[in-house]
């Protein structure tokens, strides 16, 4: 009987930091398998884990851990776009009451985990999820235009199986006559089959086209929408007179730059509080000493 395994602990943020960025870096060189990992890749996310942190773990302690991580992803995606709920990326919290904690609990229960741990590294983890957990990319589904592996067939089966209805010797005119009809009975069936068939593949088809343009709709709307954000930060930046050169004026692009969550705090934001908020986000994120 085999030793159970030791239960890894990732209270390390660094750890955690390292363990995204390795896999993020694979993503990008080698791709996925399904929604995860490639064999090979998984490989060499444990071996920078051990070399740059003495942190060993197997693949299928990195597995789960990339899985949890990536299911308090899609948690933290649905409270963030919440209206009402004010995320602040900042401080990577939401604020958000009691009830609402609770009433959010019992219907996902990684909206708990959320509150007592925000998701590691928002941004790294937006870019190694965000696409693949909302449109399960290369995962065979129902809207999957694949067949399913124990649904395979050919036309081939199909024709031998009615082939057997077939009757080679009829000593009487009616026999010959019912096993013509068998005959036919059996084609016209195989041939309804096979336009059933092929009518559900062109629905699935039809149904994975609308979900590309809508896709494609949505990609064009929050460029759009970053475009204004943009344009609208740097308006109000221009109204606070810091001018070219002052550090204050460069940390607020650096910030601007960061993420779509901090322009939209800048432009929430009282001319009276601009200038602390820039100050205390700079030193975060280390733009301001």
């Amino acid at each position: 009987m085999s030793e159970k395994k030791p239960r890894v602990s990732w209270k390390s943020e660094a750890v955690d930091k390292a363990f995204l960025e390795a896999c993020l870096d694979e993503v990008t060189i080698n791709g996925r398998e399904g929604t995860s990992l490639k064999g090979c890749s998984w490989k060499v996310v444990g071996e920078k884990l051990k070399n740059e942190h003495n942190f060993i773990v197997d693949r299928a302690q990195m597995k789960n851990r990339y899985d949890y991580i990536k299911k308090k992803f899609v948690t933290w995606v649905k409270l963030r776009n919440k209206t009402g709920n004010l995320y602040n990326p900042v401080t990577n919290t939401f604020s958000m009451s009691d009830e609402e904690w609770v009433a959010e609990g019992k219907l996902d229960k990684y909206v708990e985990k959320l509150r007592n741990a925000p998701l590691i590294c928002p941004d790294l983890c937006t870019k190694l999820f965000e696409g693949v957990v909302s449109t399960g990319v290369h995962c065979w589904g129902p809207s999957s235009t694949l067949p399913h592996p124990a649904e395979e067939f050919s036309a081939h089966d199909m024709d031998e199986d009615h082939c057997t209805q077939m009757e080679t010797d009829a000593p009487h005119a009616s026999d010959e006559s019912s096993g013509r009809s068998k005959h036919h009975e059996g084609q016209g069936n195989s041939k309804r089959v096979r336009r059933n068939t092929f009518d559900d593949d062109l629905r699935e088809v039809g149904k994975e086209i609308v979900n590309v343009a809508k896709m494609l709709v949505e990609s064009e709307r929050l460029n759009r929408e970053k475009e204004d954000d943009v344009d609208a930060c740097m308006e109000k930046l221009e109204k606070m007179e810091w001018g070219e050169g002052d550090p204050r004026y460069d940390t607020a692009l650096l910030l601007f730059g960061e993420s779509a969550d901090l322009r939209k705090v800048w432009l929430r934001l009282k001319t009276s509080s601009c200038e602390s908020w820039v100050r205390n986000a700079g030193r975060k994120y280390r733009l301001f000493e």
